[in-house]
């Protein structure tokens, strides 16, 4: 993360809307770093000093592992300014420092179906897509508890009181695949979760259709969220 000493002004509206709408709960990825970020408070205050140019402030508290940060955006009359201070960190050449935000990434905590295992447990996973494949639940992470069996259930099955795995979150990005039917004789085709994929990198998807024989690419239409959850 580049250093910055004061904070560059001006930045867009997209990731002004994104820091407006992040709450208490939310995981974040901030400038693309290793970190994942738990959002354990958020601070809205009114700036009413004239003498101070501020209008507002919007703070969240960012905690990973034994690091707190602080992520702030400020409001002025004419534009916006985020910032990332280090308030706790383990690595000393952060301490105290502020950092530019370029992108922060809200984590999607949830999809349809989510991996728990026998045992009790306090975090869920994404799916394995391979092993649900075949019938089996293992998790999307490649880790999870060693020995123990695990069942695929209804994310709302187990939300609130279960967490996700944050190497599932960040890693299998998952996003919906709306139903694909063939253009030539409406057989639909398939629907479902995609993980690991870019979005924007996937134009369409090449098919063939056990009905009529169409064989071709059509169009896919993802979305980032899950219309099924509840």
């Amino acid at each position: 993360m580049a250093v910055t000493d004061s904070v560059d002004a001006g930045v867009g509206p997209a990731l002004v809307e994104t820091i407006q709408d992040i709450e208490a709960g939310d995981l974040l990825v901030v400038n693309g770093d290793t970190r994942t970020w738990d959002v354990t408070d958020v601070v809205e205050r009114a700036i009413e000093d004239p003498t101070d140019d501020r209008e507002s402030k919007r703070v969240l508290r960012l905690n990973s592992r034994s690091a707190v940060f602080g992520l702030e955006l400020v409001r002025y009359p004419d534009h916006h300014e985020v910032s990332l201070y280090a308030l706790e960190s383990p690595d000393w050449t952060e301490d105290g420092r502020a950092f530019d935000v370029d992108d922060v990434e809200v984590l999607d905590q949830r999809v349809p179906w989510v991996v728990v295992s026998g045992g009790k447990a306090e975090k869920y996973h994404f799916p394995d897509p391979q092993a649900a494949a075949y019938g089996e639940a293992a998790p999307a992470c490649g880790a999870g508890n060693q020995g123990s069996t695990y069942r695929i259930t209804r994310c709302n099955a187990v939300v609130p009181a279960y967490s996700g795995c944050k190497d599932c979150l960040r890693h299998a990005k998952p996003v919906t695949l709306q139903a694909v039917r063939c253009p030539d004789c409406r057989k639909h085709i398939c629907q479902g979760v995609l993980q690991r994929v870019e979005a924007a990198a996937i134009d369409g998807l090449s098919i063939t259709c056990p009905q009529c024989g169409f064989d071709s690419i059509v169009d896919a239409e993802l979305a980032g969220e899950f219309a099924d959850i509840d």
